[in-house]
């Protein structure tokens, strides 16, 4: 099966150059910037979205300068929003790891995250065409968007299915869409390949979430994400919503039980929201949450795949079809 190694292997030289890219951009004549830097670097995550920007680049085509440098834009952006959102969440471990914010401070973790942004966004002004850039500028307003109007409906407790959508394009798929758009614009892509790659990257990119959303339902599997994270911040994610959809006459009360959660950012959870968010849990698992989800993730992932039947055959465009399975399967 495909994965993050297979692909690096696969990727070769071509994986070293977006690396490369990104060390280059991220140089500092600071010592203690430099510091953090290489710390995060050493702790790095799977680097999936710039494995899919490559892959996606050779399926259109061949690769570029701006190709690794769209690339390492990617990862730069997605990093820096980890180092915001650890903070936020006042979390201390990060890919098996110390935090930035708690290895270093939070004002460090906060402060190198915008150095991370910054230098993404020199690098695609200094390196890559103008489209290339506006894809990536539209994708930081997405995200921005995605996060606020989950806040906003974390506060209402009104999430509906339309809108789990939509916060999850914003959060995660938008940076997807640009990474891997933009690798295609690389590569000379013909309009018709743009466009299959566009509905690849926002399929995976919306199958990424929703796996991400059943691993928080799932304590039972080493995923290094705390389960009950989304209940703490009484995020309404699609388990949660398909459960409700099974068992109406309980929404009222569950959805009142979360509202007693007042939003852990800051504190720990008392004893009596650890217990709600037990219970709501529990809801989920026995009215059919999690296969509700899952059905949902096999639709994204299948129409991932089909969004590359146009592409010609290639060791590149299958690659990406094996990428949507791993997704599908990440953390079981």
């Amino acid at each position: 099966m495909v994965n993050t190694e297979s692909a690096r292997l696969f990727l070769g030289s071509d994986f070293d150059k977006y690396r490369q890219a990104l060390n280059v951009a991220l140089h500092s004549d600071e010592p203690y910037l430099n510091a953090i830097n290489k710390y995060v670097l050493g702790v790095r995550g799977k680097e999936i979205r710039p494995i899919l920007s490559l892959l996606a680049g050779l399926s259109c085509g061949s690769l570029s300068e701006q190709s690794y440098c769209s690339a390492a834009a990617t990862e730069m952006l997605h990093t820096a929003t980890l180092m915001h959102d650890d903070v936020v969440d006042q979390a201390n471990m990060r890919r098996g790891a110390l935090s930035v914010s708690a290895m270093f401070s939070a004002p460090a973790a906060v402060l190198t995250g915008d150095f991370w942004l910054a230098r993404s966004l020199n690098l695609l002004v200094s390196k890559c065409d103008r489209e290339i850039t506006l894809n990536f500028s539209n994708a930081i307003r997405r995200m921005s968007e995605g996060e606020l109007l989950q806040l906003d409906k974390a506060d209402r407790l009104d999430t509906t299915e339309e809108d789990y959508f939509r916060i999850i394009y914003g959060k995660t798929a938008a940076l997807f869409v640009a990474s891997l758009k933009s690798a295609a614009l690389a590569a000379g892509a013909d309009d018709l390949s743009k466009d299959c790659i566009e509905s690849y990257a926002e399929h995976i990119g919306l199958a990424f979430q929703i796996r991400d959303d059943i691993l928080d339902y799932s304590p039972n599997l080493d995923t290094g994400k705390l389960p009950g994270a989304d209940l703490k911040e009484r995020k309404i994610t699609l388990p949660l919503l398909g459960a409700l959809k099974s068992a109406p006459q309980k929404a009222e009360f569950i959805l009142s039980e979360i509202g007693k959660i007042e939003g852990v950012f800051t504190r720990q959870s008392t004893p009596q929201e650890e217990e709600i968010i037990a219970n709501v849990s529990d809801f989920v698992i026995k009215n059919g949450g999690i296969e509700y989800a899952d059905e949902k993730l096999s639709e994204q992932i299948g129409l991932a795949a089909d969004s590359l039947s146009p592409l010609p055959s290639s060791d590149a465009r299958q690659m990406l079809i094996g990428f949507a399975e791993y997704v599908g399967k990440r953390g079981r």
